[in-house]
Formats: C-alpha cells, sequence, structure tokens
C-alpha cells in the first residue's frame, strides 16, 4: 500500500488530442477547424421539425461544450492498468471458494497421532478438496478490462500531451478520484494476496499430508521389519529343535531300508547262485544231447538196437531235464523281480513315512510363516490405502493449487504490457451537444475522430453531397464511441447527475463565448476552402452561427 502512496505527489497530467490526422491529411487540424467541423456536424444532426400532419418545432441548441473524460494510467506488475475516472466501467473478478482448510487441519492434527484413526481420517476426507465450495465474485471499481478498449486508448497515448495545468473546469467530476483508484488498487493487491495466502496454504497442508503418511508408512514399514525379525527368531529355534528329531527319525528309517535291502540282497543272492548253477547244467546238457544225437546215429548205423535204445532214453531224458531248467531260470527272474519290486515299495514306503513325520514337524513352522505374511501383507495394504487416498487428496489440493496459480497469473497480468514508473491522469477530449424541444432534451456525442482530406474521402463518400463535411470526422475507436455513449445514457437515467452535468456544460458552453463564435467562423471559412462546404452551406452555417450565438 505504501508502494502505491508514494505517487501521489508525481500524478503525471496528459489531455489526448480530439482529432488525429489521417495519412491523406498528416498535418493536424487547426483548433478553429476542430470547432468548425463539430459546430457544423451538431447544426446538421439537429432536428429541423416539420412534417406532413402535425407539425413538430424545430430543435433548438442548448449547449456545445467541450468535456475531459479522465483515465488513470497506474503501474501494476511491470504494466499498466487503466481505471474509468468516470467510474462507469469496473471489473468483476469471478473466482472459486476454498473449501474450509481449518476445519480439515484440525481434523488432521486431531487424527494423526495414531495410524488406525489417520488412516480412517484419509479415507472420510477422500474427496475434501474435489469441488471448490462455490463460486464469489470480487469488483475492482474503475478498472478498465475491456481489450479493444484498453487497446485504443493506447493507441493514442504517444499523442498525448503533458500539461503542467490540467483544465479542471473542462473535466468530468472525478468519480473515481486519486483516493478511489487507490483503494481499488489496494482492493487488488489485497485480493492477490488472499490468493497467495491460499496456495501457501494448500501447499502446507499437501506437505503436512505427505509428511504424515509418509511418518506412518516408515513406523509401518519398520514395524513390517521388527515381526519379521522376531518370526525368524521363532522359526530358527524351532528348526533347530525340527532339525534334531528330524534327523533321529531319518536314521531309524535308513536302518528300516538297509535291513529290506540286505534281506532283498541275500534273497536274491540265493537265486542267483541257483541261477548261475542251472545255466552251467543247461549248457552240459546241450552239449550232451549232441552227443547223444551222434550216439543215436552211431548205433543206428551199427545196427545196436540196445545202444540206439539206450542213448534214445538218454536224449529223452536230457531234453525233459533242459526244459525244466528252463522253467526254473524263468521262475528265478521272476522271484528277482518281484524281490526287487518289493524292496523298492518298501523303501518307497519308508521314505514316504519319514517325509510325511518330517512334514508333521515343519506344520509348525508353516504356521508361523503363514501368521507372519499375514500380518506383513496386512501391513502393506495398509501402506498402499495411506499411499492411494493421501495422493488422491494431494491430487485434488494440485488442482485448487493450479485455478490459484491461473487466478494469480491473470491478475498479475492484467492491463497493458508497458511499464510506467508514475500514475498519469490523462484526459480524452469529446464534445457534448445538447438539443431541446418542447422542454426535453436530447444528448449527442462527438467523439476523438480521425480528421480526412476531402481527396481521401471523395472517391467513397461522393453520394453524401450537400454537407460533404460529414465525411470529414469519422470516429477513431468504436470502443471509446460506445464508452461515451454510455456516459450519455447514465446522464440521462440520473437527474441528479444530469443536474450536474448541465451546470457545467452550460458553464463551459461554447456558444457563449465571442472567441467559439470568432473562431468557428474563420474554420466554416478553410472547410470551405478544401471543399468541405459549398457556399451555400458556408453561407447556411454562418447564417445559423450568428443565430444561435446571439
Amino acid at each position: 500500500m505504501e508502494r502505491f502512496g508514494v505517487f501521489v505527489m508525481s500524478i503525471i497530467n496528459t489531455v489526448f488530442p480530439f482529432t488525429i490526422p489521417s495519412e491523406d491529411r498528416k498535418v493536424p487540424l487547426k483548433r478553429r477547424v476542430e470547432l468548425a467541423a463539430v459546430f457544423s456536424l451538431a447544426e446538421l444532426t439537429r432536428d429541423k421539425g416539420g412534417g406532413l400532419i402535425s407539425k413538430k418545432p424545430a430543435e433548438e441548441i442548448l449547449f456545445i461544450s467541450e468535456l475531459h473524460y479522465p483515465f488513470w494510467f497506474v503501474p501494476w506488475k511491470g504494466r499498466t492498468l487503466i481505471f474509468d475516472g468516470f467510474d462507469l466501467r469496473s471489473h468483476t473478478i469471478s473466482f472459486s471458494i476454498l473449501p474450509d482448510s481449518n476445519i480439515f487441519i484440525q481434523e488432521m492434527k486431531g487424527s494423526s497421532g495414531k495410524l488406525e484413526t489417520y488412516s480412517a481420517f484419509l479415507s472420510h476426507n477422500s474427496g475434501y478438496f474435489e469441488k471448490f465450495s462455490g463460486e464469489a465474485q470480487k469488483l475492482i471499481k474503475g478498472l478498465i478490462m475491456d481489450k479493444e478498449l484498453i487497446n485504443d486508448i493506447f493507441s493514442l497515448l504517444p499523442r498525448a500531451k503533458r500539461v503542467k495545468n490540467p483544465p479542471e473546469k473542462e473535466t468530468l467530476p472525478l468519480v473515481m478520484d486519486y483516493s478511489a483508484v487507490k483503494s481499488s488498487i489496494e482492493e487488488l493487491q489485497s485480493f492477490e494476496k488472499v490468493l497467495e495466502d491460499d496456495v501457501k496454504r494448500l501447499s502446507q497442508i499437501a506437505g503436512t499430508l505427505m509428511k504424515t503418511t509418509q511418518k506412518h508408512i516408515s513406523a509401518v514399514k519398520l514395524e513390517i521389519e521388527r515381526t519379521k525379525q522376531r518370526s525368524d527368531v521363532k522359526i530358527s529355534s524351532l528348526m533347530s529343535k525340527i532339525a534334531k528329531k528330524t534327523e533321529k527319525i531319518r536314521k531309524i528309517y535308513d536302518k528300516k531300508i538297509l535291513k529290506v535291502s540286505e534281506e532283498a540282497d541275500l534273497k536274491i543272492q540265493t537265486l542267483s547262485g541257483e541261477d548261475a548253477e542251472l545255466q552251467a547244467e543247461r549248457n552240459r546238457l546241450k552239449t550232451y544231447i549232441e552227443e547223444c544225437k551222434s550216439q543215436v546215429s552211431a548205433a543206428h548205423e551199427r545196427r545196436d538196437e540196445e545202444q540206439e535204445e539206450y542213448w534214445n532214453r538218454e536224449l529223452k531224458a536230457s531234453r525233459l531235464r533242459l526244459l525244466q531248467i528252463g522253467k526254473r531260470l524263468k521262475e528265478i527272474e521272476g522271484e528277482i523281480e518281484e524281490i526287487n519290486s518289493m524292496r523298492r515299495s518298501e523303501i518307497s514306503r519308508f521314505k514316504s513315512e519319514y517325509a510325511s513325520k518330517a512334514e508333521e514337524y515343519m506344520a509348525e513352522v508353516k504356521r508361523l510363516e503363514a501368521a507372519r505374511d499375514a500380518k506383513i501383507r496386512m501391513r502393506q495394504k495398509a501402506i498402499e490405502s495411506l499411499e492411494k487416498l493421501t495422493s488422491k487428496i494431494i491430487g485434488q489440493i494440485n488442482r485448487m493449487i493450479e485455478a490459484r496459480n491461473m487466478a494469480l497469473k491473470e491478475i498479475r497480468e492484467m492491463g497493458y504490457p508497458l511499464r510506467r514508473r508514475k500514475i498519469m491522469l490523462a484526459r480524452m477530449p469529446f464534445f457534448l451537444v445538447c438539443y431541446t424541444r418542447d422542454l426535453k432534451k436530447r444528448y449527442v456525442i462527438f467523439p476523438p475522430s480521425i480528421a480526412n482530406t476531402m481527396d481521401g474521402v471523395s472517391k467513397i463518400k461522393s453520394a453524401l453531397r450537400p454537407y460533404a463535411v460529414r465525411s470529414m470526422l469519422q470516429e477513431y475507436s468504436l470502443s471509446i464511441t460506445d464508452l461515451l455513449n454510455e456516459f450519455v445514457n447514465s446522464i440521462q437515467q440520473n437527474s441528479m447527475l444530469e443536474d450536474r452535468i448541465l451546470k457545467i456544460c452550460m458553464r463551459m458552453n461554447m456558444l457563449r463565448k465571442k472567441s467559439f463564435c470568432r473562431d468557428v467562423e474563420r474554420g466554416l471559412q478553410d472547410l470551405s476552402g478544401e471543399g468541405w462546404l459549398s457556399s451555400e452551406e458556408l453561407e447556411a452555417l454562418i447564417s445559423r452561427l450568428n443565430e444561435v450565438a446571439r
């Protein structure tokens, strides 16, 4: 606020021009030509009355007054704000209302001590910052934010003239005086501070949430580590006992397996011995059978029937014995396979019994591991829930911070991108003409205009003859004209304001000044010389000037 206050003693006063020469004209209009053009247009705009059925009386010009519309140029964040000195324009800032952060902070502080209460708090308030509480508006009196109007006013600024003694009599009453502008700036600064505080508070809440959540997550992780350590101690101790028991029953079953194997090996060894003997006998029989065949053949050749019969009996007996040996060898093979199968089955049963008993011993270990894993999963879910809920709320807060930062950006980038060091009060001249008829008043404004040349408009304005002077002044800015028309509407709707403006304008009535009439007459001659008026039009306007100036 103090920074704004230092400018009070160094306000720059400037006055904008009423006319700006067109590219064809280049040279600014003389004052008397401006006045003559305004008088001509005012007279041409006057309703001359008449009518076939009910003749209306002609309007009379009550006054032609030159007034100055005030604008404040105020430095702002390396830019320049424009304030409407007559307070026709103001700017309303719409903004969203934050949820009550104090309630959230109090609940957070009250529940942050324990994990259970903090988790419940996060779950209950997971949507607390999801939406704004409502909408509100901030009125900055006098602040002009119409971009077209701002640009048009600033386009006039290079043509403004600095004045030491501003024409106070011609200036409209300053509804927005220095103190009012200062108040509006303070309102804007105060609102900016509120938005900055909102961002700080939201950031602090987000930071506190993150810090509190991390504290609980660290505590939960520590508890998980302790759970693992306690469980590992118990399991290690139990595994030591189980190892001893397991080793004991392993030795018992190893003995059983060894016994079964030895018994099977003994039986197989006996059968293998029998098998070997039978194999040897079978080999001998095969040789003997061949010998018997030879002896039978030899005896038959000798026709020794007795020997032939003997060797036939030996051959038959040997073949029978060979068949018996083959059968027994197969039986031995089957018995050996059965013994091996029984041995494998027994060993498998013993191993299964051993594994079952070992599994029984490990059941307690698995129960401890399952209890440990269940506790860890429960705590990990608690961590996931804390992270998810905290992330959700912080995401909502960040979106609100982003909205506030956008609002701050808009406030800080208000106005025109031109740096000023001092406040300037600029006055924009315009002419207000009042017509009267039957006690009724009609107001017409002549805004700042571009002054054309006959050569510049003759090609497109030739249809406006007579009184080509109508085309001489072309409004400089539609947005400025709209503002001045708003001024006319305001005085027509407010009788007290109208009385006040009437007093000013009657006091400033140029028709009552001899210098005005003299300047206008000379200016009309200049207009005629440029071709804007014919000799008849010139004569009529001078006649009318003398009439209204009496």
